[in-house]
């Protein structure tokens, strides 16, 4: 009994010290002298790896070894499959091709695809897209070799990852996937079988072609709030025309959420340069005279609510934020000191709340 207690920790030492001289030859890239001493030791491999600990495979990727070394130990440590999961230091949790890809090492992730990787493959819920974001990883280059290796597109905003996105990795990723050549492919086949398709259907194709990947509200939100008006306008460069009526209903929305009051201007800012093509979305002349007639509702809901409750000092703040508005603000009839009027507010107070900030007081909007 006692031999066999002496023997386990015997046979631990002398793992380890193999694993290390394995190593050593690893970093120089030496396997002849692996091969050769694997050889002479009658050694096991897979019994070196050690479960989220150390494995061959990982260390292999990681510092970057050849290709040959690659496979090698995929062979050789016996890996039931290439796509598992290994634990670094308790939180952070890779795959041999996430971590190909973090290392920018594109020689290695096609060697771990040609072994049976899949680039859908997901570590517990999350796609490979998703966790390169984790890994501050997600540039274009590894964008490029995700796309152009079959990954499912419809995973692309699991945990809302496209809000996350910065506009030049939104932009590839809208390039790469609408119309791209599965689509064109598809019309092709359309022409040769000689099929026709009434207008109704074509739009519906393109419909459902440009909506393959939804921009989130929450892009929308932070796209509006830093003013990244441009973004926008690149997001609805991939948009159908047909539905850019209902989405920048949608966007004006994403502005009415929070703080109505304050939202005005951004929105006014919005309608205005929809209305001069500095954003080039198309929209009809009724279209955008329905939204700037909601904003202006909105508008006088506020005027109201602060002269009618007296607060003045609110008034006053209001016309401030908003001056451009009303100093650009279309015909209409809204007599600002009647109401005042009605409602027993001292026109005196009223002025001089309004006038400090914007020289009307008769407001006459059509």
């Amino acid at each position: 009994m006692n031999n066999l207690n002496e023997e386990k920790p015997k046979h631990h030492t002398i793992i380890n010290q193999n694993r290390k001289t394995i190593v050593k030859f690893m970093k120089n890239n030496d396997i002849i002298n692996i091969k050769k001493f694997i050889f002479e030791n009658n050694i096991k491999l897979k019994s070196f790896n050690v479960n989220n600990k150390f494995d061959f495979l990982i260390y292999a990727i990681g510092k970057n070894l050849s290709p040959s070394m690659v496979r090698y130990f995929y062979k050789k440590c016996h890996y039931k499959t290439i796509n598992y999961k290994f634990v670094l230091r308790r939180k952070n949790i890779l795959t041999p091709l996430l971590l190909a890809l973090i290392k920018s090492n594109y020689v290695l992730a096609e060697e771990i695809l040609k072994n049976g990787g899949d680039i859908n493959y997901k570590m517990i819920k999350y796609n490979i897209l998703y966790c390169l974001y984790n890994y501050k990883s997600l540039t274009a280059k590894n964008v490029k070799f995700i796309l152009n290796h079959g990954f499912n597109i419809d995973s692309i905003n699991d945990h809302n990852l496209i809000s996350k996105l910065n506009m030049d990795i939104l932009q590839l990723i809208l390039k790469r996937c609408i119309f791209d050549n599965a689509f064109i492919l598809k019309l092709i086949n359309i022409h040769v079988n000689k099929q026709t398709l009434s207008e109704e259907e074509l739009n519906d194709l393109i419909s459902s072609e440009t909506n393959k990947i939804k921009v989130t509200d929450e892009w929308y939100q932070k796209a509006l709030s830093n003013k990244r008006y441009k973004d926008i306008e690149e997001v609805y460069y991939y948009k159908d025309i047909n539905y850019n009526k209902q989405e920048l209903k949608e966007l004006l929305l994403y502005l009415e959420m929070e703080y109505a009051s304050l939202r005005i201007p951004d929105q006014y800012r919005l309608l205005k340069q929809v209305e001069t093509q500095q954003i080039k979305i198309p929209m009809t002349k009724d279209d955008l005279d329905e939204q700037y007639n909601k904003l202006y509702v909105l508008l006088f809901k506020f005027l109201n609510y602060f002269i009618g409750y007296g607060k003045l000092r609110g008034l006053r703040e209001f016309f401030r934020e908003n001056e451009f508005v009303f100093k650009d603000i279309r015909y209409t009839e809204y007599d600002m000191i009647t109401y005042a009027i009605k409602h027993d507010i001292s026109v005196t107070n009223l002025v001089r709340n309004s006038l400090g900030c914007c020289s009307i007081s008769i407001i006459k909007i059509k």
